[in-house]
């Protein structure tokens, strides 16, 4: 359901033509087009390739008939004819920021990181104001092994972006994963100032930050965090895990052992197999030395 709303918020329908600036063509190309998008906002994904295809047939001008035509590719899954799009759509308009930002998702998804690389930076050098663009070109930084210039654009993309709570998270994370602990600790912090409440994004901030308390031993503080993240996500496995395992660290077997298992039950196969071994083994384990403890009174 997310990438549909996704895909409609991108979709882009024509209403005015200035008959001072549109050939015939175009017209006949924008109502086409138009048509095409109704039909993409209503899934009809095999109508609205054809209509847009008539659209660009008729006035192969319009750059924005190759745009909507990259969303749905997108949609469907079709990477390369994706691709194929923006690049027209890029050679009709070179200068839409957002065109290069829209290649630059779609090199993701085919993990040509060097491409995507150059397609954000592009996009910010056009318009420097696009927070998603930085944001993606700092995971692509990351991608590269380029840490400090993600480091640069996140923090860029909050900076733009200031309720952009995905660029908060990541930031979070990787100063973390560099062991930039109290930097972690005050991102986090500001993430949950602009975090709507009872959102997974809120939730994730919760836990990110828990992580981050665990790995200094501040583990009071750290179930606080991991609770919160469940309070607004209750089912949330990392936040299952993490909790239980934490309870352990600080000696509490009973609740580390509820924790635990409370993640092995609602796991499924999504979880990675070795968080799901590791809870296995460590209830195992408590059980074990509850036995021997009973044994020994």
């Amino acid at each position: 359901m997310k990438r549909f709303k996704l895909l409609v918020s991108g979709l882009v329908t024509v209403f005015v033509c200035m008959a001072g600036d549109c050939s015939r063509a175009r017209v006949e190309s924008v109502n086409k087009m138009n048509e095409g998008v109704t039909a993409a906002v209503q899934k009809r994904y095999v109508d609205a390739t054809k209509l847009l295809e008539s659209a660009a047939a008729i006035d192969p001008e319009n750059d924005q008939v190759f745009w909507n035509m990259a969303l749905v590719h997108m949609e469907l899954r079709k990477y390369d004819r994706a691709r194929e799009d923006l690049q027209k759509a890029i050679a009709l308009n070179a200068k839409s920021g957002g065109y290069q930002e829209k290649l630059g998702t779609i090199l993701i998804e085919l993990k040509d990181w060097p491409a995507a690389k150059t397609a954000f930076e592009k996009a910010i050098e056009l318009e420097p104001d696009l927070f998603k663009a930085h944001y993606k070109l700092a995971q692509v930084n990351e991608q590269l092994d380029d840490q400090q210039s993600a480091l640069k654009n996140y923090t860029a993309a909050i900076d733009k972006g200031p309720r952009f709570l995905e660029a908060y998270n990541a930031l979070g994370r990787l100063y973390a994963d560099l062991g930039y602990m109290d930097n972690s600790v005050q991102v986090l912090q500001e993430a949950l100032k602009v975090a709507l409440p009872g959102t997974e994004e809120e939730a994730q901030a919760h836990h990110l930050l828990g992580t981050v308390y665990q790995q200094q031993k501040k583990y009071a503080d750290a179930v606080r965090e991991f609770k919160a993240a469940l309070d607004v996500v209750p089912g949330m496995r990392d936040a299952l895990f993490s909790l239980g395992w934490t309870y352990q660290l600080q000696g509490n077997k009973d609740e580390a052992k509820r924790y635990l298992q409370k993640f092995v039950d609602v796991a499924g196969a999504e979880a990675p197999a070795h968080y799901v071994k590791a809870a296995r083994d460590k209830i195992a384990e408590m059980a074990e030395g509850f036995a021997t403890s009973a044994a020994n009174e």
